[in-house]
């Protein structure tokens, strides 16, 4: 490809970029996905490709790595979605809807307002699983991971946390594991709906403190894309869907909310540079 004039973007991987036409594409695996300006640089591409791999084309744009596009171009916006992603996920690990619906991903740890000391979790005892209870917990994990990375993050930080425990997981962690699976029964067909406009880099930082079992906090981050706020206004952008979501364990032990809060907040700027 370089020979013909296409090049790598430094700083971005999978996306390339020609010296004079005005074409870009990702490439992840063996699915392309083109933006062009007219007829005649896509056939440059094409014509190009085909030098060297058999290849199919479909200009309406509708699937990407597994993710369907439901384009609304007079009314300035894309719906993704992954239709029937979750319903044959949940059937390959024999999961049985629930009594009744799931609302939630994950228990919510509520915090003690006016406490001096919060303290962490207590360790796990409950017993630990079998190595078939094993794999079938990093299963669900590897499976539903890049469900959430794509176009569910409210699974996000459920998985972190099943995923803190999936090298010995226990009684506990099955529990949190049917709790997540029951959620995505109840809401099996997530979409993020992305607007056209301003191509702002916007950042919503947010930490949880001491909510990991080993005295560990968790990082959160919204990148999302909207207007510039003005110097003399508060921000009136519109809040798009999130091109990217943060959500991990923060590596040291921090020693209050407030020093989870700046961790949160330098790692999703060190994230943000790349972008």
């Amino acid at each position: 490809m370089e020979k013909h004039g296409y090049y790598a973007i430094p700083l971005t991987n999978g996306l390339f970029a020609h010296k004079t036409l005005p074409i870009k594409f990702a490439l992840c695996v063996d699915d392309f996905g083109v933006k062009y300006n007219s007829d005649q640089d896509l056939h440059h591409l094409m014509k190009t490709l085909k030098k060297y791999y058999d290849i199919s084309m479909d200009k309406n744009g509708l699937n990407y790595c597994g993710l369907t596009f439901d384009w609304h171009y007079r009314e300035g916006y894309v719906d993704i979605s992954m239709p029937k992603y979750v319903n044959k996920a949940l059937a390959q690990f024999n999961h049985p809807p629930p009594h009744r619906p799931q609302y939630a991903p994950h228990k919510w740890t509520k915090p003690t307002y006016g406490q001096k000391m919060q303290y962490a979790q207590p360790p796990d005892d409950t017993v630990k699983l079998s190595l078939t209870g094993q794999r079938r917990i990093q299963s669900i994990v590897g499976k539903f991971l890049y469900y959430g990375r794509a176009v569910d993050p409210t699974v996000l930080a459920a998985l972190g946390d099943i995923s803190t425990s999936q090298a010995a997981p226990t009684e506990a962690t099955v529990k949190k594991t049917t709790m997540l699976m029951d959620y995505l029964h109840t809401y099996p067909n997530a979409k993020l709906r992305f607007y056209a406009g301003d191509m702002q880099l916007h950042i919503e930082s947010d930490a949880a403190y001491l909510v990991i079992p080993g005295a560990r906090s968790r990082a959160a981050g919204h990148f999302y894309l909207s207007a510039a706020p003005t110097p003399n206004k508060m921000y009136k952008g519109r809040f798009n869907a999130p091109l990217h979501t943060e959500c991990r364990t923060i590596k040291n032990v921090v020693s209050s909310a407030a020093e989870a809060e700046c961790a949160a907040l330098f790692h999703n700027c060190s994230v943000a540079v790349g972008i």
